[in-house]
């Protein structure tokens, strides 16, 4: 409704209504597209998520930045390349400070509107050992923007914790009576009998009670209560690896894959050619990594190292020490079997690109855990299974996350995290993110 007011009714004069008029076109606010492609854009970039995801201006200006870019790449073909520019700057800037704007005077009015609602007073039954719960809400006094709850008191079941902090399960209910409590939250291992103690001093003292099952401290997990027969139980893991999903998955890892060796033939033919001439040896370097199920495979990518470079670095005691207590990898300067062009191609990550063959062969996806070598399995312990049970990907969380910049045992919590949460909407939004990834080139090494 601005731009139409400032473009088409010179609110602000004929001459910004002109400026405005070349670079937002009549056109393209006009209909349907740009409101479609911005809602998708928002969608890809997080934008609808819990908690601060809706007020993060980077996440809105990404979403806007796709939905420029959904709607005017036809532009690109059709008027001249500095045209096409202008417009998509104009659109970013004045959707994106819009979009920001907008959302937080939103919500100041609806917290204006909304009848404030005072936190529950909450009386915590625990054993202070225990790690059900987040640390931050086992602190006395605990309140949070978005936590309707406030620590009043703490009870312990342990005998050896008692003291100025913590009171007896027997001085519960004057407990409730002197913080004037309301809710009481059990969280943590209890005998039947003080469970059963808990119960009947909440009923007895008016108050709710809550209790939080060891599942909310599992990482990746989002418990859910299911009724079986009626029984409640609580399910930990939905089954995400369903057939559907990963047949919808391999057909487009096929038909993404086939149109970027397509589009990106000539790019590939050149760096082969590069590679080639920069040093003997061949295009193609084929390293034997772990796939799904644990079924080894050769990882292709663009020669970026001397012919004889396992000679060069089992041939150093040090540099093999540096290499593995590196995680299987070297800094680049301090690395002498990279080629000149190597390097470049590191940086780039252009050497990655002949894994879309890989993806072919169906021994890797587009989106996934980066494949790992074999010695590499010992970072993940016990877990191990849960990362080979996904194929491995070109790009994935870890890779749009800082790669190389991001050690162990981060980068296992990472992968397992999208192991166990995997979607294709997440895949998608990794694809998104990959791109400004590899121009930032952080962690491409």
């Amino acid at each position: 409704m601005v731009v139409r007011a400032v473009r088409d009714h010179a609110a602000l004069g004929q001459g910004i209504a002109n400026l405005t008029a070349v670079l937002v076109r009549p056109a393209f606010l006009s209909g349907w597209q740009f409101v479609s492609a911005l809602i998708l854009g928002l969608i890809l970039a997080g934008t609808y998520g819990a908690a601060d995801r809706r007020h993060d201006a980077g996440r809105i200006f990404f979403g806007v930045t796709l939905a420029a870019l959904f709607s005017l790449y036809a532009l690109g073909w059709r008027e001249p390349l500095g045209s096409a520019l202008a417009q998509f700057v104009a659109t970013v800037l004045s959707f994106g400070p819009a979009l920001v704007i907008s959302r937080q005077i939103t919500d100041q009015l609806i917290r204006r509107l909304t009848p404030r609602v005072a936190p529950s007073r909450l009386v915590l039954v625990s054993d202070p050992d225990c790690e059900w719960l987040e640390p931050a809400v086992l602190k006395a006094g605990y309140a949070s923007r978005h936590s309707p709850l406030v620590v009043v008191g703490k009870v312990s079941v342990s005998r050896h914790s008692l003291g100025s902090e913590h009171r007896s399960l027997d001085e519960l209910e004057s407990l409730i009576e002197g913080e004037k409590a309301d809710t009481v939250l059990v969280s943590g291992p209890l005998s039947d009998a003080q469970f059963a103690s808990v119960v009947d001093t909440a009923l007895v003292s008016g108050c709710r009670l809550l209790t939080a099952s060891r599942t909310t401290r599992v990482a990746g997990v989002e418990p859910r209560t299911i009724w079986t027969d009626g029984y409640s139980l609580v399910e930990l893991t939905a089954p995400s690896l369903k057939a559907s999903q990963l047949a919808v998955k391999r057909f487009l890892d096929i038909v993404a894959a086939s149109a970027a060796i397509l589009l990106l033939s000539p790019l590939l033919v050149a760096i082969a050619a590069a590679v080639w001439l920069d040093s003997p040896g061949p295009v193609l370097f084929g390293q034997s990594r772990m796939g799904a199920r644990g079924r080894l495979f050769r990882c292709y990518k663009f020669r970026s190292m001397r012919a004889d470079a396992e000679q060069v670095l089992r041939a150093d005691p040090n540099l093999y020490a540096a290499y593995v207590s590196n995680h299987f990898k070297l800094p680049e300067h301090q690395d002498p079997r990279l080629t000149r062009v190597g390097r470049w191609l590191r940086r780039t990550s252009l050497d990655e690109l002949p894994q879309l063959f890989n993806v072919l062969e169906g021994q890797m996806s587009l989106v996934g855990p980066r494949p790992v070598v074999p010695e590499e399995l010992d970072h993940y312990g016990g877990r191990a299974p849960l990362l080979l049970s996904l194929k491995p990907g070109i790009t994935g969380t870890w890779a749009v996350n800082g790669r190389s910049e991001v050690g162990y045992p981060v980068r296992a919590d990472m992968e397992l995290e999208y192991v166990r949460s995997w979607s294709l909407w997440r895949d998608i939004g990794i694809m998104a993110w990959t791109v400004p990834a590899v121009m930032r080139t952080r962690g491409a090494h």
